[in-house]
C-alpha cells in the first residue's frame, strides 16, 4: 500500500468516526472488513481490493496510539470512537473538502462577508482569504467577500475552523454599485 492510499484510509477511518458511524472490535474479525469496504466505498479516492483485516488492525491501533481515536466498551462489545484530537483532524478533512454551491436561479441577493481579524491572528486570517478565494468567492476589497447564492453555513463551518466567527460578519444586500460586474464575472 502506497503513501497515498495510508493517508485516504486513515482519513476515511476518521470521516466515517467522524460522521457517527462506530467501529467495533468485529470491524477487525474476518468477514466483516466487507462492510467497511462497502461503508468506505469512494471509487474516486481509493481501491480496497489488497486491503486486508491485519491492515484494518495496523491503523485502528496506529490511530489509538496516535490519539485520533479510543477504544471504550459499550454494551459487551469493543467500540472505537473519535478523541477531541480525532475531531479537529476530521474538522481539517472536512475544510479541505468544503464546496460551495451554485443554485440553478440566482435570487438576486448578494452574500457579503467582511472581516476584521486582528494581527495577532495573521495566519488565520491569511488562510481564510484563501480559503474564500478557492471557493470562488469575489474578492472586493482585501477583508470583503461577495458570493450570489446562500452560503451562511460554508462561513459559519470555515469560520468556526479557523476560530475567527467572532471576527466575521455575513449579510445580505439587494442592491449593489457594481451589480453589473458581480454579475458578469458570477455569470448571472
Amino acid at each position: 500500500m502506497d503513501d497515498l492510499n495510508k493517508k485516504i484510509l486513515v482519513k476515511d477511518i476518521i470521516l466515517f468516526l467522524a460522521t457517527g458511524g462506530i467501529l467495533v472490535a468485529g470491524i477487525i474479525a474476518p468477514n466483516a472488513i466487507q462492510l467497511f469496504k462497502f461503508i468506505l466505498k469512494d471509487d474516486n479516492e481509493i481501491s480496497f481490493g489488497k486491503f486486508s483485516q491485519s491492515r484494518m488492525r495496523f491503523y485502528v491501533r496506529r490511530m489509538q496510539k496516535q490519539g485520533f481515536i479510543k477504544r471504550i466498551r459499550k454494551e459487551n462489545q469493543i467500540v472505537f470512537m473519535l478523541t477531541e484530537k480525532g475531531k479537529k483532524i476530521a474538522k481539517k478533512y472536512n475544510i479541505d473538502q468544503i464546496k460551495l454551491k451554485n443554485q440553478k436561479k440566482w435570487d438576486r441577493v448578494w452574500r457579503v462577508i467582511i472581516f476584521d481579524i486582528p494581527e495577532k491572528k495573521k495566519k488565520a486570517r491569511d488562510a481564510l482569504r484563501r480559503k474564500f478565494l478557492h471557493l470562488g468567492m469575489f474578492q472586493l476589497q482585501k477583508s470583503v467577500f461577495v458570493y450570489p447564492f446562500d452560503c451562511k453555513k460554508e462561513i459559519d463551518f470555515v469560520s468556526d475552523f479557523f476560530n475567527v466567527g467572532k471576527d466575521i460578519l455575513y449579510f445580505e444586500a439587494k442592491i449593489f454599485d457594481i451589480d453589473d460586474k458581480l454579475k458578469k464575472i458570477f455569470n448571472l
